[in-house]
């Protein structure tokens, strides 16, 4: 039978023919198929999040599917819903809309701050406080949509990338689940470092009526059996010590694995199925073709690590900078479990010019800001994330990038020159804060 090596290995918006079954599928389906909740797919970008839902929901005349992107709200996700089901937007939903925006347009930056410190875990008690003066906004829009999905009988919408929504608008959806959820309507949504109890956070009403995935995790054993069913399919075979070495170099990130298989293949004109069996197992040329791809990537990211360390509007203590550091000259295992604050704050204080003046409060301000900042800078997908007093990484291929990075470029990657500090002038300012 032939087969193309694009079917096969590789990074692919499709299902590869080396799709390989984990535990989330079967967890997956069960939750599929035995329940009427609404269900969660989360994770790093590129881990194969899309690739699951589309494994056990492929895209029908029965499911609507919608892609969040920059500066998308819930009324344009709702206006793409109506419009991919093929209901007309009447002019009363549009009115009500009109009027759901305005509405939002007045909420408070004392409530917006309040939602940020729930999520990223920085609220304390006193904060407890604004939940009571939360903004009232008519669930009106989703009702209406509701009504209409069901008059058409479409009881499935797809939610992809709902990280790009604004966190007002993930804490309005939270509301209106709940509705969806008894009116039959149900919502598979996709996004990076979302985590178990998400969305209780903001609607505890949604508890028991939807599960969580973590898409993250690929054994070795998995990665294996990737190679394995894929060179079945060009009628080719891997040698074990190749193997091993693409597992290991990749970091366990199932797209640069992919990625690897693919490159081998393609070095040697594999580009379809072989006529006769034939076996890759020149490791040095395995290597070469690591570090090759490690270069090709690792441009784009250092272009965003470095407008990252820049930080916009707060640059007068170069946070973002010394942040970044401590990031690149991480090991593996706290980057791949994330950094929590008091480890950024503790080496802060070892590598900060003015580390030991520096507040929880300056800590909280710049980390609780890194989404805005990538995403005012345009770094898509992001790279970091702030969740429940912890920086982690949401972009998968960074495992990769700093696994390979040679310690010792740092400061060419990141100029110490471009950061500098005017130490006396903000040792003056912190005192008048003292008195």
């Amino acid at each position: 039978m032939d087969c193309s090596l694009k079917e096969v290995f590789g990074v692919s918006k499709d299902i590869l023919k080396s799709y390989v079954t984990r535990q989330i599928d079967f967890d997956f389906k069960d939750r599929l198929d035995l329940t009427d909740h609404h269900l969660v797919i989360f994770g790093e970008t590129k881990v194969g999040k899309t690739l699951l839902r589309k494994q056990y929901i492929p895209s029908t005349s029965e499911v609507i599917i919608v892609d969040c992107t920059k500066g998308i709200n819930l009324n344009d996700i709702y206006t793409q819903i109506l419009y991919k089901a093929g209901i007309e937007v009447t002019e009363r939903i549009t009115k009500t809309m009109e009027e759901s925006n305005r509405l939002k347009g007045d909420v408070s930056t004392s409530f917006l701050g309040f939602l940020k410190s729930k999520i990223t875990g920085e609220s304390l008690e006193k904060d407890q406080l604004s939940e009571t003066k939360k903004p009232y906004i008519p669930n009106t829009v989703s009702v209406l949509v509701s009504n209409e999905l069901e008059r058409a009988k479409k009881t499935m919408v797809v939610l992809d990338d709902f990280h790009y929504l604004p966190l007002f608008e993930q804490y309005q959806l939270a509301f209106d689940l709940k509705m969806f959820y008894q009116n039959g309507i149900r919502f598979i949504i996709l996004g990076t470092k979302i985590t178990s109890g998400y969305f209780e956070k903001f609607n505890g009403e949604l508890s028991h009526r939807i599960a969580y995935f973590d898409a993250t995790s690929w054994k070795y054993d998995e990665l294996r059996e990737i190679t394995k069913k894929g060179s079945s399919f060009l009628n080719i075979c891997f040698s074990d010590e190749i193997v091993e070495y693409f597992i290991e170099s990749s970091n366990g990130i199932v797209s640069v694995f992919q990625g690897l298989l693919f490159e081998m293949c393609r070095v040697n004109n594999i580009k379809e199925r072989q006529r006769t069996y034939k076996e890759l197992n020149d490791l040095d040329q395995a290597k070469a073709i690591t570090m090759r791809y490690w270069e090709d990537m690792s441009k784009t990211y250092f272009t965003k690590i470095k407008d990252i360390a820049s930080g916009g509007r707060r640059r007068k203590l170069q946070l973002y900078y010394y942040i970044t550091k401590i990031i690149l000259n991480s090991d593996q295992v706290i980057i791949r479990k994330g950094f929590p604050f008091q480890y950024i704050f503790d080496k802060l204080k070892e590598i900060h010019p003015l580390g030991g003046s520096i507040n929880n409060g300056a800590l909280t301000t710049v980390l609780s800001h890194i989404d805005e900042l990538q995403i005012e800078k345009e770094i898509f997908p992001k790279v970091f994330t702030y969740f429940d007093k912890r920086l982690s990484i949401v972009d998968s291929d960074f495992y990769f990038i700093t696994k390979h990075l040679d310690r010792s470029v740092i400061d060419d990657i990141l100029p110490p020159h471009e950061y500098v500090i005017n130490i006396q002038e903000q040792e003056e300012e912190i005192q008048l804060k003292l008195f």
